[in-house]
């Protein structure tokens, strides 16, 4: 019985790391709640949207500033307004000074439809049991993850995918990503439907504005900017969306915030709105330095 047992055992592992793994399964359950839920603190916290979680990489900001230990706080959706502000101070160590919050103002996170900030609310609305599973159990489910028997038969018969995405999540908060084939207009629909709903929304500057002055006052360095985005994009979020990033810029600065200044056509997008893995590391080693002279380094 115990020789059955020791083979059984042999041929599931075996089985579990050779056969393809699903990463949108455990791994991505895994990530956000442990984002959510974690309890270590940093003195860099980052906050925004998608745009900021897959196109800003911790690894590259510590190596450009050793002092500091980065956390990309970021959702999907997620809205800039006093939910997300304390969530990101409970995060933050401010006993090293100054620490940092680093802000991505894209027009739907000063925007009315991610007020709820749905996907940290939900996450954090998640049975305690259920968390705990995802966190300590998902990297060892992810082994046996399922996967589509055509994707299985693909990769035993050498076919490549025509199309595919790619996510790589990161115990930093950062997601790795990237997407062929590529389709800088992909993102326009949403974002058309989104904003014939609503559009920026200027309380929530004023808002985000009181908030930093307050951080400023603590002695927390804010630095803000606006994440990339095809050239169409931008044009619909300036246009339909009335995203108006010098009346932005001016309020935040205004307030005691530092506005990094992103030329978006220097970065390339995979769907119109986030940036793959090279040009997230590209724009994330620009903006640090940019930190770090203001740091004067």
């Amino acid at each position: 019985m115990w020789i059955s047992v020791l083979i059984a055992i042999i041929f599931i592992a075996l089985f579990g790391y050779l056969f393809p793994k699903n990463p949108d399964k455990y791994l991505k359950d895994s990530f956000w709640a442990l984002k959510v839920h974690d309890s270590k603190k940093y003195n860099f916290i980052i906050i925004g949207d998608s745009r900021t979680y897959r196109g800003i990489s911790p690894y590259e900001i510590e190596d450009i500033l050793p002092d500091y230990n980065v956390f990309n706080f970021a959702f999907s959706n997620g809205g800039l307004n006093p939910q997300i502000y304390k969530a990101a101070e409970s995060r933050l160590d401010a006993t090293q000074k100054p620490a940092i919050i680093l802000i991505g103002v894209t027009a739907l996170t000063l925007n009315d439809i991610s007020m709820p900030n749905e996907q940290y609310s939900q996450e954090l609305r998640r049975p305690k049991e259920e968390v705990l599973e995802r966190i300590y159990l998902g990297k060892y489910l992810n082994y046996f993850s399922p996967v589509s028997p055509m994707v299985v038969k693909n990769i035993l018969q050498g076919i490549q995918p025509t199309s595919n995405y790619i996510s790589i999540y990161h115990d930093n908060g950062w997601v790795e990503s990237d997407k062929f084939p590529k389709d800088t207009l992909e993102a326009m629909p949403f974002y058309e439907k989104d904003f014939s709903l609503h559009t920026t929304n200027y309380q929530l500057l004023a808002k985000l504005c009181q908030q930093i002055n307050l951080w400023a006052e603590q002695g927390i360095k804010v630095f803000a900017f606006r994440p990339p985005a095809a050239q169409p994009l931008i044009t619909l979020e300036d246009s339909i969306g009335n995203y108006n990033e010098d009346v932005i810029k001016r309020s935040i600065e205004s307030s005691g915030g530092y506005w990094i200044e992103v030329n978006p056509y220097l970065y390339k997008t995979y769907d119109g709105s986030h940036l793959n893995k090279n040009e997230s590391r590209k724009l994330s080693q620009y903006i640090a330095n940019k930190i770090k002279v203001c740091l004067g380094y």
